[in-house]
């Protein structure tokens, strides 16, 4: 678990510092970025710190044991927490589409998913999106992804172009930005299958009932801070820019932060931070493919409603 930045100065007794895990350094955690940056989350008496975590899975635990407040993640896992009985919910939406995207080697003979049957996939962590993601591809391909490939919990994209270059695995799971620099800066790889075009709530500021109860000003300052830089996204790409910078300074060329900008501002970030009912119907047929047994929460019980 890995602090970096958004600690605004030194905390007053003013001002509420949240604990703001993320699943892993990604364009979801873009909106709070802007937030930060645009003096949204100042203007609330906001100020955060932001734990980076390798995959869904330890970020949502670390959630679930109150080791951060929220947790940028997966909309499924409020539904994982929902199950649990741990009352998860999305406090605000940040992005309304999928984010991922399979890699493989420029050169591999494979033309789809398919073709790799019989062979290694990475996934960033198990319990992930990309875990459920790839096996609910698998799911609709007809075969089975214990049975027929083998999934491996790799991490994110560093970890991943290693592995598929030394042919640990044959294709990888990958999210922007590591999209578009991995594409932009190599022509040692290639989209296998990209499911950024899935309407799907990929990533949510989730919260449990647990600290909602206690915290339902914070709750209500969080959202209209984040919706509100939502809305500022939505007017001008351009904020997107320094935030990028910030959140990504590896990325030099200029030209990369622009695609990740367009990629990210193409449907991607949502606009008003609420859950499209049409979206989350999306996920639950994903989950319902890869664990018919899921216990899923309604769209009512896993969206905030009525703060103060």
């Amino acid at each position: 678990m890995i602090a970096l930045g958004g600690l605004v100065g030194t905390a007053s007794a003013e001002v509420t510092t949240l604990k703001i895990g993320a699943a892993q350094t990604s364009a979801g955690s873009l909106p709070v970025i802007v937030a930060e940056q645009e003096n949204l989350l100042k203007t609330e008496g906001l100020a955060y710190e932001r734990f980076d975590f390798k995959g869904g899975g330890p970020a949502v635990q670390a959630l679930a044991s109150g080791s951060v407040d929220m947790c940028i993640c997966a909309v499924e896992h409020a539904v994982r927490l929902q199950e649990k009985g741990l009352g998860g919910k999305v406090l605000v939406s940040l992005a309304d589409r999928h984010s991922y995207a399979m890699l493989t080697k420029a050169d591999s003979p494979a033309k789809s998913l398919a073709d790799l049957k019989g062979q290694k996939i990475g996934i960033t962590s198990a319990g992930s999106l990309t875990d459920t993601t790839v096996r609910y591809a698998i799911r609709k391909l007809g075969m089975d992804p214990d049975r027929d490939f083998e999934l491996i919990s790799v991490g994110r994209a560093g970890a991943q172009q290693a592995a598929i270059q030394a042919g640990v695995i044959s294709a990888g799971m990958f999210t922007t930005p590591d999209i578009q620099i991995t594409l932009g800066e190599s022509d040692q790889f290639r989209i296998l299958e990209d499911f950024r075009t899935l309407a799907y709530p990929s990533h949510g500021l989730v919260v449990t009932d647990a600290w909602l109860e206690k915290n339902p000003e914070t709750a209500a300052k969080v959202s209209r801070a984040i919706k509100a830089a939502l809305r500022r996204i939505d007017q001008d790409h351009a904020v997107l820019t320094s935030a990028i910078k910030e959140m990504f300074p590896e990325v030099k060329k200029d030209e990369i932060i622009q695609k990740i900008v367009a990629d990210a501002t193409s449907g991607y970030i949502s606009v008003d931070g609420v859950v499209a009912p049409q979206s989350y119907e999306v996920l639950g047929e994903m989950m319902r493919t890869v664990d018919p047994d899921v216990e899923l929460a309604s769209y009512d019980e896993v969206t905030v409603k009525n703060l103060p």
